[in-house]
């Protein structure tokens, strides 16, 4: 490495960009590769790159940063990679020591650090932007979203107008902790409420404190540790003192962060590392939280005549370890689970990627539609509200006959 040049997150994983054998199979699952067909997108091509920019044979520029900024951190490259390369962090840890060299990067961290790092200006915000833009309950078709604005809620935040706690309809058998997620809270709370019926309804106490804060992944994915420990850190206190036995969300995203996330960034950190790992052993995927309850016999489905397909979460797929809405699916008499081809390739959201990357984001969303269209199911279900988001965007550009698309949860609550 040149002297000047401090890359300490890459440096860091050194041994990790070593494993890669140069095989190349992350091409046909890389979703900015197969919209661009760039080599420099792939996992293989942005590791050449970290292993020149750590000898010293490839400075850092705008350029560069800006390759690894167009990416959705989907990390399906990880799970096909035959060498065992976790990708996981080598993305987020470039993009925090490259971030000095791009605007657009400086200028996602100012908007983070003004959004989700400053949560009252935040929600009075998106107060103000409720009354005028949106949707209502009672009409939960997300229309014309806008390249730079998320459609909200006409009624969001939704989180101070739910209870702090809901009660099982039955026997209790323990409770569970509920982090609704920005994009729960923002773009479909009728999410939350299917969520929190199925829960209760399996006999778990859900607590939900109203002094949660966005989980950080938006910060951790863009490179901005520094916001993303400050809302992880009241996170974890928050959480780990309700004493709850699991802690779960409709987004697949937030469970990934606590899971997977918060012990990589608070890594060495001796002061909190048993408070993170107390909080990342109790967090869990709903999917796989409703089908230990199925399994038990506390959830059950009344008959329900319909056909649809899944499009799987990157995080719950590729980082979680999968899903298990299939089976809870099964359990539905009557209702017909269509495969999908490619079903655990992303749908394009991406959190920022969808307004900075807008173009090649709706290229994959519609993709994906495309792949659900050939299945000839009336209904698209996913784990995160995110992907409801960007699959209902894209088919509003489209042909009108495209299946409909929902949050899994909200069918399993209908056919309790």
């Amino acid at each position: 490495m040149k002297a000047g040049i401090h890359l300490p997150e890459i440096a860091a994983r050194s041994e990790e960009l070593d494993k890669c054998v140069n095989c190349g199979l992350c091409q046909a699952v890389c979703p900015t590769y197969l919209v661009d067909g760039f080599e420099g997108l792939t996992a293989r091509g942005k590791i050449v790159m970290m292993k020149r920019l750590l000898d010293g044979s490839l400075e850092p520029s705008s350029s560069v940063a800006e390759l690894f900024d167009d990416c959705l951190t989907c990390y399906a490259c990880q799970t096909v990679c035959p060498a065992g390369v976790k990708t996981q962090r080598l993305w987020t840890a470039a993009r925090q020591d490259l971030a000095e060299y791009t605007v657009k990067t400086r200028l996602k961290r100012a908007g983070l650090r003004l959004s989700i790092g400053s949560p009252r200006l935040f929600n009075l915000a998106v107060r103000m932007a409720g009354m005028t833009a949106g949707f209502r309950l009672d009409n939960r078709h997300i229309t014309g979203q806008r390249r730079w604005l998320l459609p909200i809620f006409r009624g969001a935040p939704y989180l101070p107008k739910l209870r702090t706690e809901y009660h099982p309809s039955g026997e209790s058998v323990g409770t569970v902790g509920l982090l609704v997620g920005c994009s729960s809270n923002l773009t479909t709370p009728w999410v939350v409420d299917a969520v929190i019926k199925l829960l209760t309804r399996a006999g778990w106490k859900v607590l939900v404190p109203k002094e949660q804060l966005c989980c950080g992944a938006p910060a951790i994915n863009n490179g901005d540790w520094q916001t993303a420990r400050r809302l992880a850190r009241h996170n974890i206190e928050l959480f780990n003192r309700l004493e709850v036995d699991f802690i779960t969300s409709p987004d697949a995203t937030c469970v990934g962060a606590m899971e997977h996330d918060y012990p990589e960034i608070f890594a060495g950190d001796d002061r909190i590392v048993d408070e993170v790992r107390r909080l990342a052993d109790r967090a869990v995927e709903l999917g796989r939280l409703l089908f230990e309850a199925l399994k038990e016999g506390r959830l059950n489905f009344r008959q329900l005549e319909a056909s649809v397909t899944l499009h799987d979460s990157c995080h719950s797929t590729h980082i979680g370890g999968g899903g298990r809405w299939r089976e809870l699916l099964g359990a539905i008499e009557g209702l017909e689970l269509r495969e999908m081809l490619d079903s655990d390739h992303c749908c394009g959201f991406g959190g920022s990627y969808t307004f900075l990357h807008h173009s090649t984001a709706v290229q994959i969303a519609r993709r994906k539609l495309s792949r659900a269209r050939e299945t000839g199911a009336d209904t698209v279900l996913v784990g995160s509200p995110g992907c409801l988001v960007s699959l209902q965007s894209a088919a509003d550009r489209q042909d009108r006959r495209d299946p409909e698309i929902r949050h899994a949860a909200e069918l399993l609550a209908e056919a309790l």
